[in-house]
């Protein structure tokens, strides 16, 4: 499975201080010893100079956001967490994606500091939710709070970000209004943009104008102004710098991006296209089905890139060939359509199991969340228990274990075996009785090379999550070279086994995501089952449980 750090390509987005949405009231001051209180006028009532709350305090998200809990950073220092917060990465467990987007925009108090830096902690917050593809929520913390001392950069950011989030208007209007000793090529293509995007063609050539005498570089920006304003143009190889405006005027020509602009885009740039009405279906169709595997977009849009993909007639007759032809997101496209247009059971049923694959593959999460409604329009049947196994395992990857259980008992004994282990993740003592055999034997036997590893990481999540498991079912892994799993870093699992112990919530959560380094959950079963433990111990056993089925999943089990 790709690393996680891999998912984020591209540049990074350079922020600064600023603030954010909700804030946390703060507490109470109370004089320190020795401080005498200063009168009010003449009534004799004191009161305490109140400090200004930190912007680090704000958040993104509101009461009925799944928000978490307000202590969240008690018992962290800010020493302790700001050097890690940019170690925060995309992920292909939607569980990872929840954990790291309700940790970067949840108000909280700030960790305690000596030296406490306002605004640092939310600059650091804003740039990861960008680098996590979530632009909307980096631009609702950085353009809520007071713009005081963020100076020029914190600006250009903004402006950036409302870009990004398809917000013209509000990009626009920051270019206009900021400070007139802000000079400089990033505020001249600014406006030259906007006056492109308004259908001011002469103000915008005139001002490329000046750009050119001004030397200033262009990669292709004047073409794709141009291409905006209506003037008949080539367009370049590669998404011109600044990309944020470039993507902006592209989407107002309704042209399509660069053909190898998209493997190289960040999840800010893939969630933009995928979301933007102006870009050619396609190509819409691929930034979405990236996007949703790494959380930057919801499954339910996702859901609908598929159905706004273009289809010919041969497309609509014989799907599944189609579709094995085509590969890729266009596979899963044609899948989807063929299975909503269906209106025989059985043909829906076996197009539903050709999309969604295999359940190891990095999209899986994403396509079966995407599909989540179509999977239950197929009820369970005795004449469809070939698919069964693949309609027991999607219900158990949503955490739906009574529907699983349903396709399960139309398996055929083999298959029923195999889900096992996934099915314990999820139920618990709820799940099938087990079959009396070993881990080993579940997990492929003998002749599977990889049946060992696959059945101690089985009985480490299994363990991890306190599901107890018979010992005549471990007894093959006593032998210490029956399985060999890689262990974490030393360094960081520390770290997350001190914080949870302590039940320091935002610090095992950034020990955890430092502990993932650039692999997927799915490639570190010792560690998913620490992390599993960990998060149990400070209060997330939802959470716990969730990553257990993703680590399951991606392990193959």
């Amino acid at each position: 499975m790709p690393g996680i750090g891999r998912a984020q390509v591209g540049p990074p987005v350079r922020l600064a201080p600023a603030g954010t949405l909700v804030p946390v009231p703060p507490p109470t001051p109370r004089p320190a010893i020795g401080q005498v209180p200063q009168p009010l006028g003449s009534s004799g009532i004191t009161v305490d100079q109140l400090a200004p709350p930190s912007p680090d305090g704000l958040g993104a998200l509101g009461p009925n956001d799944r928000r978490l809990p307000p202590t969240l950073w008690q018992g962290t220092s800010r020493a302790g967490a700001e050097p890690l917060i940019p170690r925060i990465r995309p992920s292909t467990s939607p569980t990872l994606q929840d954990l790291a987007f309700r940790l970067l925009a949840s108000p909280a108090a700030p960790p305690a500091g000596d030296k406490p830096n306002g605004g640092a902690l939310l600059a650091l917050r804003a740039e990861r939710l960008t680098a996590l593809g979530r632009a909307d929520s980096a631009l609702a913390l950085l353009q809520s709070a007071p713009q005081a001392g963020g100076g020029e950069d914190v600006a250009r950011v903004v402006v950036d970000l409302a870009f990004l989030s398809g917000n013209t208007q509000a990009a626009c209007e920051g270019a206009r209004s900021r400070d007139p000793s802000w000079q400089g090529p990033y505020w001249d293509q600014a406006t030259v943009t906007c006056q492109a995007l308004a259908g001011q063609v002469d103000q915008a050539q005139l001002g490329l104008d000046m750009l050119r005498e001004a030397k200033v570089r262009d990669d292709g920006f004047s073409t794709v102004v141009l291409k905006a304003a209506g003037v008949d143009a080539k367009l370049p190889d590669i998404l011109p710098s600044p990309q944020t405006m470039s993507l902006a005027l592209l989407q107002k020509a309704g042209q399509p991006l660069p053909k190898k602009a998209l493997d190289a885009a960040s999840l800010a740039i893939l969630r933009t296209v995928a979301l933007g009405e102006g870009f050619p279906p396609d190509q819409r169709l691929v930034a979405a089905e990236k996007a949703a595997t790494y959380g930057a977009i919801a499954p339910e849009r996702l859901a609908d890139a598929y159905l706004a993909a273009e289809f010919t007639d041969e497309d609509r007759q014989s799907p599944l060939n189609r579709a094995k032809t085509a590969g890729g997101a266009r596979a899963h496209a044609i899948l989807f359509h063929a299975a909503r247009d269906a209106t025989q059971i059985a043909a829906k049923a076996n197009f539903l199991a050709a999309y969604l694959g295999d359940a190891r593959s990095d999209a899986y999460p994403a396509l079966v969340r995407a599909a989540a409604g179509l999977l239950t329009e197929v009820p369970a049947s005795g004449d469809l228990k070939s698919v069964a196994p693949d309609f027991a395992r999607a219900f158990y990857a949503l955490d739906q274990p009574r529907a699983a259980r349903v396709w399960y008992d139309l398996a055929a004994p083999d298959a029923q075996v195999a889900l096992l282990p996934l099915a314990h993740a999820v139920a618990g003592d709820a799940a099938p009785a087990w079959a009396g055999v070993t881990l080993t034997d579940l997990a492929g036997g003998k002749k599977d090379a990889a049946a060992p590893r696959r059945a101690a990481a089985t009985a480490l999540l299994l363990a991890a999550e306190g599901v107890a498991l018979p010992d005549q079912m471990l007894l093959p892994l006593a032998d210490p070279g029956a399985a060999s799993l890689t262990s974490p870093a030393a360094g960081p699992a520390a770290l997350m086994a001190v914080a949870a112990a302590d039940k320091r919530l935002g610090g095992t959560l950034l020990a955890l995501f430092t502990s993932l380094g650039d692999q997927g959950i799915g490639t570190q079963p010792v560690l998913a089952a620490q992390a599993v433990a960990a998060l149990r111990q400070v209060g997330l056993p939802d959470e716990a449980r969730h990553l257990a089925i993703d680590a399951a999943l991606a392990e193959g089990l």
